[in-house]
């Protein structure tokens, strides 16, 4: 039987920064839209202005406006590293990422609806007593409460729909295993010598996984935007241009449409 070869790790940097490359390139002036979602993110935080009080006030006002904060960096940290597994071709890693950051967003806003959560999500790392009290406080039903809940977002079920849809890649089930090996090369593989893919993202489903990304962030940026209103020194000013790039997004999405059906299309004629 042939040796096997362990996975040459410094083969992998190099084709990362390649299908990056191309990637991009594909993308033409799409790309920079990239820049613009996260130019969002980043101009919400020096307009907020704190509540009075500390951390420990009864109201936990300054508690919440601080976690959503932290929460708002944590989402932009996700978008980068969703979009940078998007360009490298790791469709998983990017879908795991936006599930994150969708998550991340619903938290902030359930406890932006009971502020008394905050400490209860703050505790949680204390002992499995204060774990098991978050994992009550945060449940799904909660966190994407249906239409007649007390709590009910429409933008909420916008999110939950592409949570479900990312977190099939996360499982593993099948939806998070096909492309490894799908994408591996007919007759590379012997009776004795399986192959996987690393990158596991078609390239037909690039766009769409890509325009995905930055709608469905766009989408969380309107829920923290509403979150942080009241703690905006000048939310009409932030709200104009998170208007402005939504409407850039949506053109550019319109523009692609014709080639992502197109790929959509094909692959649904795959045997």
């Amino acid at each position: 039987m042939r040796k096997q070869k362990p996975t040459d790790i410094t083969e992998l940097g190099p084709q990362e920064a390649t299908n990056q490359e191309k990637a991009t390139k594909y993308l033409k002036a799409s790309a920079l839209l990239i820049g613009d979602v996260e130019l969002l993110y980043m101009g919400i935080t020096p307009l907020v202005k704190f509540p009075g009080g500390d951390l420990d006030s009864p109201d936990h006002l300054a508690l919440f406006v601080n976690l959503a904060c932290n929460q708002l960096m944590i989402g932009r940290m996700l978008f980068t590293k969703s979009v940078i597994a998007a360009l490298r071709m790791y469709q998983g890693d990017a879908l795991t990422h936006l599930r994150r950051a969708i998550e991340t967003c619903a938290f902030a806003f359930r406890m932006s609806k009971h502020r008394d959560l905050c400490k209860v999500w703050c505790e949680a790392g204390l002992d499995d007593n204060k774990y098991s009290a978050y994992r009550k406080a945060f449940r799904t039903e909660d966190v994407f409460p249906k239409n007649g809940h007390a709590d009910f977002h429409p933008l909420l079920s916008v999110l939950k729909d592409s949570f479900d849809l990312a977190s099939k890649q996360l499982h593993g089930s099948v939806f998070g295993m096909a492309n490894h090996f799908q994408s591996v090369p007919k007759g590379k593989n012997a009776p004795n010598t399986q192959t996987v893919n690393f990158f596991d993202m078609p390239p037909e489903s690039f766009p769409s996984t890509y325009f995905m990304i930055l709608t469905t962030h766009l989408t969380i940026l309107d829920l923290y935007g509403q979150m942080f209103q009241p703690h905006l020194t000048e939310f009409s000013l932030w709200k104009k241009e998170y208007d402005d790039i939504k409407e850039r997004v949506a053109r550019h999405v319109t523009t692609w449409a014709p080639i992502i059906m197109a790929w959509n299309r094909a692959r649904n004629k795959k045997p």
